[in-house]
């Protein structure tokens, strides 16, 4: 028993799991304050002084290192990389506005189940009968938490399932720039290519900015870059796959500062969508394993 459980506890994997609880409490941060800096500006300014601001911290590590870590090779998967990460802030920002800041999370966290679906729709890779299982857990999950029933369906619900989408696209995106690409550069172009898909709209919804909002602004870029290391250097210690499940300490965090902030609480019906969505999604994650080397081996 002893034995099992050196296995599994190494050194390595508690680093790579701290790494990620500490980097999921800097992304939770992030969102959270989101919602008031973009009730006084607008989700687009937010995103951009996010990027600006940990662009300013990482490029001196950048020039350090010198003219290497400015070279990419797949210049194409990393735009798909960015264009899918800033979509998936951008949608969740929006879903914070209109929904509680655990649906925010846990919905937008919810990409282990949409990964072997964009595999298969990007490569044709099949999807095998495990993971089917896994998949209908989350998704009932997904219904519970959504309440079809109504007469309507919350958008801000809807807003972090496309957050989910485009954060699957991103993580099977970066997965395939690891090979090939530093880590540091990929996320440098990335804050680089999201500031720039930032600017013309936060110009057209532009608003003053006051003292306040600009220090929330420093907070958010200063947390963001924060995150980004930390789960950057999670990735050093272990695999994306043991890694990911840690990712829903997301709702843990949510739930906390939903309760310290807004004094909000999660009712039942939600509780229980959360546990079902999380248990659908660590199956996923430890199953499917195969299913996503497979479709990074077809993908050339």
């Amino acid at each position: 028993m002893r034995l099992l459980s050196r296995q599994f506890l190494t050194k390595k994997k508690i680093k790579g799991a701290g790494l990620v609880l500490l980097a999921w409490v800097f992304f939770t941060l992030v969102i959270a304050l989101s919602r008031p800096a973009s009730k006084s500006t607008s989700v687009p300014a937010v995103l951009l002084f996010q990027n600006i601001v940990s662009l300013i911290i990482l490029t001196p590590w950048m020039l350090y290192k010198g003219k290497k870590s400015f070279r990419l090779r797949k210049v194409n998967i990393l735009l798909i990389r960015s264009l899918a990460g800033y979509l998936s802030f951008a949608f969740t920002f929006l879903a914070v506005q209109r929904t509680s800041l655990v649906n925010a999370m846990l919905l937008s966290n919810s990409a282990p189940l949409f990964i072997p679906l964009v595999i298969w729709l990007w490569k044709r890779v099949t999807i095998p009968r495990r993971l089917w299982i896994g998949i209908a857990i989350g998704f009932i999950g997904i219904a519970i938490i959504l309440q079809p029933d109504c007469n309507f369906i919350n958008r801000g619900a809807l807003f972090a399932i496309a957050a989910a989408i485009c954060l699957s696209i991103s993580m099977i995106s970066q997965r395939r720039l690891m090979k090939t690409e530093k880590v540091y550069s990929v996320l440098f172009y990335y804050l680089f290519i999201s500031a720039l898909l930032s600017t013309p709209f936060a110009i057209a919804y532009w608003k003053p900015i006051d003292m306040s909002t600009l220090l929330l602004f420093l907070v958010i870029g200063l947390c963001f870059i924060l995150g980004q290391i930390c789960f950057l250097n999670a990735l050093g210690f272990e695999k994306p796959s043991f890694l990911g499940s840690f990712n829903y300490s997301a709702v843990v965090y949510g739930a906390l500062f939903e309760w310290l902030i807004w004094h909000n609480y999660p009712g039942w019906i939600c509780i229980v969508g959360i546990a079902i969505v999380c248990t659908g999604g660590i199956i996923v994650i430890l199953q499917g394993g195969d299913s996503t080397k497979k479709g990074d081996r077809s993908s050339g």
